[in-house]
């Protein structure tokens, strides 16, 4: 029995043998030769990064037909392009479009390397290679940062064919952005993909389509970002910046707050007289009025305060739009307070008069500022309609100025010109609402009122 099994073993073992040995000796081969590429050139011949070029060669060999031309483009040891060509027979003429990679650090005028490598189906190679290429930089007339939030900033190169574009006037309470980088906008500022767009890809900084991840640069030197520069050359982001210093205005360090009836934020702050201050976070809005009889508006991001040094507090309204001075001094000399009705602190949203007879911060009287000795000045709204108020020396009512003791502006009436004798001032026939500055001066007893636009 062994012998029978013994017999069908060999037999299929001669069958494979034969059939194994059948299929080798129907494989063509082909002599070893030379393939030869006759002519290749590269279209056009200087491009810039990112562009499409086409390719066109001539190849042969007369004895063994041939299989693929190769192509790599190198330029400063960067792989910037690379095309596989599938090639038959023993002469082809191929042409195929690519395009050059735009990767970072890539030179301007580069000389650009293109090696060829040609093969034939026995594995034979020829290599070659392209000459009189030329890379070109692309340089913008400006490139947009576009947050995460959908924020855009402008960046504007340094100079003319500069890889470094700025934005060098910028306020951002941030050590750290998310964003891309973008050629284009669209109509409504949103990133034109049509357009080169700059994010993040396989962990690295590349140009990308609408697939591609918000870069995040981080800035471990500032706390905040008045400077922006993308570097086209390096596809790196750097901020300039500053820490925070403590007269910096910043809307986390406010607290919330009632007064007369209504929610501030507050924050009690020393100031030094003609000290610049940083705005951050939605302070910097140009609907905020600063208080004008203590802060002058430098930009949208600064403000001057104007007033003597000293201690105070700040009462920030969300709902009017107005940052309220009230000196921790609240008393003549330094201030006199203007209270009852008709006055207001100037608002762009919600211009009204809300002072009250009576003298609780900030709303229900008018701080009027000391400006030199014996003369203090306030801007404030004046309703026409209902002016009746009167300037203390202090919230014990005391030292009032009766308006039957000065000569007054145009815009406001004496007691007595209206047949009273309470002292206090009021509109006068034909005066016009508005903002005004007012000054008193006590020694001259004199009054003037003029007309202030908003800042």
């Amino acid at each position: 029995m062994k012998s029978i099994y013994k017999t069908i073993i060999c037999g299929l073992c001669a069958c494979l043998l034969f059939t194994s040995c059948e299929e080798e000796d129907t494989r063509t081969t082909f002599p070893h030769s030379t393939p030869v590429i006759e002519s290749a050139t590269i279209n056009p011949s200087i491009f810039a990064y990112g562009d499409s070029v086409v390719i066109t060669a001539k190849v042969s060999d007369p004895t063994t037909p041939l299989s693929s031309l190769e192509m790599k483009m190198i330029v400063n040891d960067v792989l910037i392009a690379q095309q596989s060509i599938r090639t038959s027979g023993n002469s082809a003429e191929v042409s195929s479009k690519f395009k050059v990679a735009y990767t970072s650090e890539l030179p301007e005028d580069a000389t650009i390397e293109v090696l060829l490598t040609l093969i034939n189906v026995e594995g034979d190679e020829t290599a070659g290679s392209i000459a009189g290429l030329k890379g070109k930089r692309t340089y913008y007339n400006k490139l947009y940062m576009v947050l995460d939030n959908g924020e855009v900033f402008t960046l504007t190169p340094q100079a003319t064919k500069s890889d470094k574009y700025e934005s060098p006037e910028v306020m951002i309470k941030s050590n750290s952005l998310r964003y891309r980088i973008a050629e284009k906008l669209t109509a409504d500022n949103q990133i034109d993909f049509t357009g080169h767009v700059w994010g993040l890809k396989a962990g690295a900084i590349q140009l990308v389509d609408e697939t591609g991840d918000y870069i995040t640069t981080t800035s471990t030197t500032v706390d905040y970002i008045t400077g922006i520069t993308f570097d086209n050359y390096m596809f790196a982001t750097a901020f300039a910046g500053d820490k925070l210093n403590p007269n910096d205005l910043v809307l986390d360090n406010f607290g919330d707050v009632t007064a007369s009836g209504e929610a501030f934020k507050k924050l009690s702050r020393s100031f030094e007289k003609n000290q610049d201050v940083n705005l951050f976070d939605e302070l910097t809005s140009t609907d905020i009025v600063y208080d004008l009889n203590y802060f002058e508006r430098t930009s949208d991001e600064t403000v001057k305060f104007i007033g003597d040094a000293g201690s105070y507090d700040l009462y920030y309204s969300e709902t009017r739009k107005v940052v309220i001075v009230d000196p921790a001094d609240r008393a003549y000399p330094n201030v006199l307070l203007a209270a009852g009705e008709g006055l207001g602190y100037p608002s762009k949203v919600k211009e009204e008069a809300h002072t009250t007879w009576d003298f609780n911060a900030p709303l229900q009287a008018i701080v009027f500022r000391k400006v030199t000795t014996d003369i203090y000045q306030a801007v404030v709204y004046f309703d026409a309609t209902k002016a009746n108020f009167k300037p203390f020396e202090n919230r014990d009512w005391a030292n009032e100025k009766k308006s039957s003791d000065y000569t007054m502006p145009s815009l406001i009436a004496k007691d007595t010109d209206l047949g009273k004798d309470d002292g206090n001032w009021y509109a006068a026939d034909g005066a016009v609402s508005g903002n005004y500055k007012i000054t008193i001066n006590l020694a001259t007893k004199v009054v003037t009122a003029e007309s202030v636009t908003l800042p």
